[in-house]
């Protein structure tokens, strides 16, 4: 992995914006819009390097500190009362309609989004917001949850829509998770680091950020399991998967990626991964495919 060289964040930051930085937040006073996304540019451009799975895994992480803010979503049991009830918080922190809960029902939820902000911007946000909404989803009891994107400001959209499925709580339960020393091989530091926090203190990872950094380490130290990315360089996660599959077949075998290798199904069928996962997978899809077989 190549590591971005970021320049003194005073030579970035605006003179309005530092000075906002210098000083204690005050979390009663209301901020400037146009501040916040001047910043979030910053942080996309130099920090995360244009990387939505990045931003959403971030979105995702963020739920549990919100619910301990607002302690009236996390007694939200039901996932269309906690969309409904995500809702209702943001119309309290804008003064526009930033989010909107077009249709929801039992499991499914249409959701659109207008931030007014430049289209780098607007793209960012959707990811982070679409991320926090499948989280606390999840935390509310749902299983399962996927997003699509069915139209995009960015694009030319006068907002942008998403759709959100997922399976109730009610459904035939996951197999218990057995797992607990994971293996996580990603090569963009913030997507590892995010999921660490999603997999929570439960289960202990250890990262590594290529194939050869993770042979090492399954070399010298017991893992359960191990949950690869498949775009690295020197060497792709499904060929790692593959010698992984020889070499410790007992061990748990999982691709976790924005896009699949078309050799990726034939695989799964053989064996040689126990389980396909479209980047970034939330809390509960994870665990389901660490779970022992």
């Amino acid at each position: 992995m190549v590591r971005r060289q970021i320049p003194a964040w005073r030579d970035l930051i605006a003179p309005e914006d530092r000075a906002l930085l210098e000083t204690r937040i005050d979390p009663e006073q209301w901020y400037p819009m146009a501040t916040s996304e001047r910043l979030g540019l910053l942080i996309l451009e130099h920090v995360v390097g244009r990387e939505t799975d990045a931003i959403r895994l971030w979105g995702r992480t963020q739920v549990q500190t919100i619910l301990s803010f607002f302690p009236e979503l996390a007694k939200v049991d039901e996932p269309r009362e906690a969309v409904v009830g995500l809702q209702h918080l943001l119309e309290g922190l804008f003064d526009f309609p930033a989010v909107a809960v077009e249709q929801v029902d039992g499991e499914q939820a249409v959701l659109s989004f207008a931030y007014g902000m430049s289209a780098p911007a607007e793209e960012a946000v959707t990811w982070q917001t679409v991320g926090f909404f499948e989280e606390l989803l999840t935390a509310a009891g749902a299983r399962e949850v996927a997003s699509a994107l069915l139209e995009r400001t960015w694009d030319g959209a006068p907002r942008t829509r998403v759709t959100m499925t997922w399976l109730s709580k009610r459904a035939t339960p996951r197999p218990f998770f057995e797992s607990t020393r994971v293996l996580l091989v990603e090569d963009e530091l913030l997507v590892a680091k995010g999921l660490v926090r999603l997999l929570g203190k439960s289960v202990e990872c250890t990262i590594a950020s290529s194939a050869t950094e993770a042979l090492t380490l399954l070399e010298t130290h017991a893992f359960d399991a191990v949950v690869s990315d498949f775009h690295m360089p020197e060497r792709d996660g499904l060929s790692l998967l593959e010698e992984v599959a020889q070499r410790w077949p007992s061990l748990r075998r999982v691709l976790h990626s924005g896009s699949m290798p078309a050799r990726a199904r034939q695989a799964l069928a053989s064996g040689v991964v126990h389980a396909l996962l479209d980047k970034p997978s939330s809390r509960d899809v994870l665990m389901a495919a660490l779970a022992s077989r």
